[in-house]
């Protein structure tokens, strides 16, 4: 237990929770007063009721009162909101200004694909969040390997920035 961690608040959920929780720490000037969290992905189907022995959904509250930013990462070929995600969306709304979804590996897919998968993705969460504006959508390609569409090279680099600028506006 590290008492000057601000994660201490997570221990009523629990031990199963607890036994899965991770830390890491890096000397990044970039990463000065930010902490990211990288939540277990939503699960669909039957692995929602058997796959977590704790209130995934309350964690998720938990950590959301607490965010300055919370980011809800898509892979531009997995775009399933299941029925977790949209019970989670909906524990979101009261931070909805806090809100980004982030449409990663854009790059997997060709750009007409790209048009497709986000117009989609802005119907469907339009639908989850019931507004006729969903929050800001950034497309991108996050991972260590080059860009496998160079044609949306421009488009993702742009995207990119606008993401970091957008954190670096954070108090």
């Amino acid at each position: 237990s590290q008492a000057d961690r601000p994660f201490r608040g997570l221990s009523p959920f629990g031990n199963n929770f607890l036994s899965r929780f991770e830390g890491v720490e890096m000397d990044a000037p970039i990463l000065n007063n930010i902490t990211l969290v990288d939540t277990p992905g939503i699960l669909s189907g039957q692995k929602q009721s058997i796959g977590r022995n704790y209130d995934y959904e309350q964690v998720m509250k938990w950590f959301a009162e607490r965010a300055d930013l919370i980011i809800i990462m898509f892979d531009a070929h997995k775009l399933d909101i299941s029925d977790e995600l949209k019970r989670v969306i909906e524990l979101l709304k009261p931070h909805q200004d806090k809100m980004r979804v982030l449409l990663n590996k854009a790059d997997a897919i060709s750009t007409q694909q790209l048009m497709r998968v986000y117009g989609a993705l802005m119907w469907s969460l339009g639908k989850v969040m019931m507004t006729p504006e969903v929050c800001r959508v950034y497309m991108g390609s996050f991972w260590g390997a080059p860009l496998k569409n160079k044609e949306q090279a421009t488009l993702l680099t742009q995207e990119k920035q606008d993401l970091f600028n957008d954190i670096a506006q954070l108090p």
